[in-house]
């Protein structure tokens, strides 16, 4: 069955499973496909390793293994199968059915003990390269089960054959994890908490999926966990309009304005923004009274323009560095859309609450 990876629901967090790789049962010796398996970036050039472990639980020795599996064609090139185990003495051979997606394998003990036994653990390596067609899509799993049957044996101290499991936990195909850290800040000491945060992937740059929704916890942070080859996707973070940041505003933000009005106090470069809530002119008395008058109808929100804008880390560091007006050259956005974090592990980015002239911050 088809797995169409990259279209992942967009609201589930990745949950990373532990590998699967135990006999189901203890009736015959098993070998196992793990449930997952991550996929090289496709742009690397590199295989995909496809580890098949084996167990057994009999208490019944066994000497060898006949088998086949499948893989997805319309992905992979031919594999380069490996042995991994550490005995010497033995006979591995396998073939590669490239056109039909199948390859069938033998490994034999050719050792002189009796009491020898196929230890559990990893067994074989499956290399598979990229065909080199493929960009992204959606990949077969690995499968035990196919045509045409092969009969799988393992084979007892007597020399007979005996019944070889094989069970897949899943053999999913998956793509690379992908692990990025967003913290969001009011200023460089102070988080903004409780900030809705959007992981988005395009293969275009024009059309975004949203791959999970986070919120930011008290340090102002998300950890985003996921699949995503980004030798592909085009990454971002996103930050919708819309947040309410009626806690970060007082009637002293309505004063310190009137205050920078007549020139009692001098405005640093982020009450430009902050002391600027109708984003109209300088700072004048109609900023002053725009915050006043919010308060006084216990408003969630101004008429006509957003609570927050945000920025990058470097139009911030910009903007608190400045003794002038910078509205003009970085307006700030209303929707965040961040740079490119392909490549990336970590970003800080900013919002200035427009009337928050004292600069409390929206936590």
């Amino acid at each position: 069955m088809k797995k169409l990876l990259l279209a992942l629901s967009t609201v589930l967090v990745t949950t990373f499973a532990a590998a699967q790789t135990t006999a189901p049962d203890a009736t015959k010796p098993y070998l196992i496909f793990d449930a997952t398996y991550d996929l090289q970036p496709v742009g690397a050039g590199n295989p995909t390793d496809v580890v098949i472990y084996y167990d057994n639980q009999t208490g019944t020795a066994n000497k060898a293994v006949q088998f086949r599996f499948w893989y997805d064609t319309s992905v992979f090139a031919a594999p380069t199968i490996t042995y991994l185990g550490g005995v010497t003495d033995n006979e591995f051979q396998y073939s590669v059915n490239d056109a039909n997606g199948y390859a069938t394998v033998t490994w034999v003990y050719t050792g002189t003990d009796t009491n020898f036994d196929l230890a559990t653990g990893q067994m074989f390596n499956v290399a598979l390269p990229f065909e080199g067609g493929y960009s992204n899509g959606p990949i077969s799993d690995m499968a035990f089960v196919g045509s045409p049957v092969f009969p799988s044996y393992g084979t007892l101290q007597t020399g007979f054959d005996t019944t070889l499991g094989l069970h897949n936990y899943g053999g999913v195909l998956q793509e690379p994890p992908f692990t990025y850290t967003a913290t969001i800040l009011n200023s460089g000491a102070n988080p903004a908490g409780s900030i809705p945060v959007l992981l988005q992937k395009s293969a275009d740059g024009t059309s975004w999926t949203t791959v999970q929704t986070l919120n930011t916890d008290v340090n102002g942070q998300v950890v985003f966990n996921d699949n995503l080859d980004q030798s592909y996707w085009q990454l971002r973070i996103r930050i919708n309009e819309g947040l309410d940041a009626s806690s970060a505003l007082s009637t002293a933000d309505a004063n310190m304005i009137a205050q920078l009005v007549v020139g009692l106090q001098t405005p640093t470069g982020i009450q430009f923004y902050t002391a600027n809530p109708n984003q109209a002119n300088s700072i004048t008395a109609s900023d002053s009274f725009t915050v006043f008058n919010r308060l006084a109808q216990n408003a969630n929100s101004y008429p006509s323009n957003p609570d927050v804008l945000f920025f990058t880390e470097s139009q911030f560091t910009t903007i608190q560095a400045s003794n002038t007006d910078q509205t003009s050259n970085i307006p700030g956005q209303v929707t965040f859309n961040s740079p490119l974090i392909n490549n990336t592990t970590n970003g800080n980015f900013y919002l200035l609450v427009l009337g928050d002239a004292n600069g409390t911050g929206l936590n």
